[in-house]
């Protein structure tokens, strides 16, 4: 009988190993690695990690990190139910409005829990099995008008999306903004089981580390708080540099034409007189 095959897991860091470059940089590792105040058992362990947790994956959203960036589909969504040009519709983490009445699961699809805002909106009539048409983004308002068999647009406002709404059940793809869960945490207030919690961001301990030794120094008042979170925030441009920038600015690389005038350079068109 053939043996399976090892679980394959990501290379992840532990949330464990986070600690302990944190406590090393706090001088806080002089007796052990588990150190003298940081250690996993401190009611205060737990919150100044997702403190730091958050405040990371805010910045690396905010320099455009791909982690942070999802998709979903929506389908069959309910149609407008007002014919008045003024009425909206709109779409939250709890229900979907159609400008008369509320439709809440297991009836419609709500937005994702890790949803924070929309980034790229398109939809399609439900049953078309037609390619998503991109929505237009509104910021200063939705036009007014009759409804149609579609929405064409949307509006983002009081953490839901708006759109004019259509006289046809959608489908939506939504791309959009996302942050992680913060980690499970002891009654106590102390992270749950940190050696076997992963950071599910590659090569992020140095900044992560960073962000702790801030919450830490800021917490007690010390001069390095801000030096901290400045060495933070180079290992996160550090990050998105060696992962998404380089992705970014690959230019594809394709064969030149065996015959006409596009595939040929200047210099060839001069010298063949053309």
């Amino acid at each position: 009988m053939p043996v399976p095959p090892p679980a394959v897991t990501a290379p992840y860091d532990s949330v464990e190993s986070v600690l302990n470059v944190a406590r090393t940089r706090l001088n806080d590792a002089i007796q052990s690695s588990g150190g003298d105040i940081l250690t996993d058992n401190q009611p205060f362990t737990g919150t100044m990690f997702n403190s730091a947790w958050r405040k990371m994956q805010a910045y690396l959203a905010n320099l455009g990190y791909s982690r942070y960036k999802k998709k979903f589909w929506a389908y069959q969504m309910p149609k407008v139910a007002s014919q008045d040009p003024s009425s909206e519709c709109f779409w939250s983490w709890t229900q979907f409005f159609d400008g008369v009445g509320y439709w809440a699961p297991p009836e419609t699809t709500v937005l994702p829990q890790d949803f924070i805002a929309p980034l790229v909106l398109k939809e399609r009539q439900n049953g078309s099995n037609a390619p998503f048409a991109p929505m237009k983004l509104c910021p200063d308002g939705l036009p007014e008008g009759q409804k149609r068999p579609w929405n064409g647009f949307f509006e983002w406002k009081n953490d839901a999306i708006y759109m004019p709404g259509s006289t046809f059940y959608m489908d939506f793809e939504v791309e959009y903004a996302a942050f992680g869960q913060d980690f499970a945490v002891n009654e106590d207030g102390s992270i749950l089981n940190p050696s076997s919690a992963f950071v599910p961001i590659m090569r992020s301990q140095s900044p992560l580390a960073n962000y702790v030794c801030a919450e830490m120094a800021l917490g007690r008042d010390d001069i390095d708080g801000q030096k901290f979170i400045s060495e933070a925030q180079s290992d996160c441009q550090l990050l998105v540099n060696n992962s998404d920038v380089k992705l970014r600015q690959r230019r594809p690389v394709q064969r030149r034409s065996y015959g006409g005038r596009r595939g040929l350079g200047s210099a060839v068109r001069g010298y063949l007189g053309y």
